[in-house]
């Protein structure tokens, strides 16, 4: 099914071909997209989240997936249409998480409003093809959905520097000392014959 709307045709066609699908989502009354694949690997429900040591204004908290810890950013929050992040489960329980693959490995949630569709790109710009990879989509790029519509391209890293990915590690490290604290403590406080 595509998704999004052709402009012109011959090497049109072989570009869509080769782009990656974008997965669309909004946030406020705008939309936007990440390469679905290569970035988003997955739409699901919120699960319980839990606190982490500290809460940074854009952080939800995190849940587990397998052995893995999985931090809940606020996407409204790092792109300016909340001043806080939503935690509590009645705000959270019609909002879908996009588990997002970082790059150099490891894994983040988003928190969006609105999962919209998995789109086709009908254009693809040169740089998108001369500037990297084929099929990577470029950071600021509006795509033009088939409803006519405008979805704002993004990046991993306009939502998640390498600065702000360090010191989310961080917090999670410290996470896990506190969980590892705790669970230390209970064994301890059983009673035992």
């Amino acid at each position: 099914m595509d998704h999004a709307r052709t402009h012109n045709g011959s090497g049109q066609e072989h570009a869509r071909a080769n782009a990656a699908p974008v997965m669309i989502f909004r946030l406020g009354a705008r939309q936007y997209g990440l390469p679905a694949g290569l970035v988003v690997r997955e739409c699901m429900p919120v699960p319980e989240l839990l606190p982490m040591a500290v809460m940074p204004p854009h952080v939800s908290g995190w849940f587990r997936l397998g052995a893995a810890m999985v931090v809940v950013l606020d996407l409204g929050v790092l792109l300016g249409e909340r001043t806080q992040a939503l935690s509590q489960p009645v705000d959270l329980l019609y909002r879908p998480l996009l588990l997002c693959s970082l790059p150099g490995g490891g894994q983040v949630a988003l928190l969006v409003d609105m999962a919209c569709d998995v789109a086709h790109p009908a254009t693809v710009s040169p740089g998108m093809l001369d500037g990297g990879p084929q099929g990577a989509h470029a950071t600021g790029q509006e795509l033009e959905l088939k409803d006519g519509s405008i979805a704002f391209m993004l990046h991993m890293s306009d939502i998640l520097s390498r600065d702000e990915r360090m010191r989310l590690d961080d917090l999670m490290e410290r996470t896990r000392a506190r969980a590892a604290l705790w669970a230390a403590d209970e064994g301890e406080g059983e009673c035992r014959p």
